[in-house]
């Protein structure tokens, strides 16, 4: 027998691959009931709404994103250390959610249409915070440029890291290897003292 919680991960699961791969606005409930095995009708004893399945599915996403960053950042000693294990965590967030990835990416303007984007761009914002943070502090301490402002060097990393799940070649690479080389591409521009 499927319980409760585990009808509402099948649920959840199916939801994200379908709002991935047709686009929220497109997926019906009755969709989301045939790939969960469901009737549509059944759906909304786990969910109030389709929108409720959205919501739900990121959420869980951006907590896991916020989990990991703060885990990354405890772990971490220096600036420079913060900053490349932020962006390993925000690639292996890309590899584990690719589904939440692309509502995300794809369906901004649905998102806001119906008043869910502020959650996730709420937890956009703290997410951010650790990134200035830790390039502030590498700033201070001299291991990164202060003539490149913060903000600028955050948003070109930020973007490129998220931008990569659509790559052709990123499957070519472990997330570890993916990882280096974006470290190296925006380090060696921007780390002050060369090896």
């Amino acid at each position: 027998m499927v319980t409760v919680p585990d009808r509402k991960e099948t649920i959840m699961a199916v939801s994200a691959e379908l709002f991935a791969t047709k686009g929220i606005g497109p997926t019906t409930v009755r969709d989301i009931g045939e790939a969960a095995g469901v009737f549509s009708g059944s759906l909304y004893h786990y969910f109030r709404s389709k929108n409720a399945i959205v919501d739900a599915v990121l959420a869980r996403f951006m907590d896991d994103i916020g989990s990991r960053f703060q885990a990354a950042v405890t772990r971490a000693g220096s600036p420079v250390a913060v900053v490349r294990a932020l962006i390993n965590e925000t690639l292996l967030v890309i590899d584990d959610h690719p589904h939440p990835t692309k509502m995300y990416q794809n369906d901004r303007q649905y998102l806001r249409d119906n008043g869910l984007l502020e959650r996730v761009d709420s937890a956009s914002r703290a997410m951010r915070g650790f990134w200035l943070t830790a390039i502030r502090a590498g700033i201070a301490d001299g291991s990164f440029r202060a003539d490149i402002p913060p903000e600028v060097f955050y948003r070109s990393l930020r973007d490129t890291l998220w931008a990569t799940m659509h790559w052709p070649n990123r499957s070519r690479y472990s997330t570890p290897e993916f990882a280096e080389l974006i470290s190296t591409l925006f380090f060696d521009g921007f780390v002050v003292n060369h090896p």
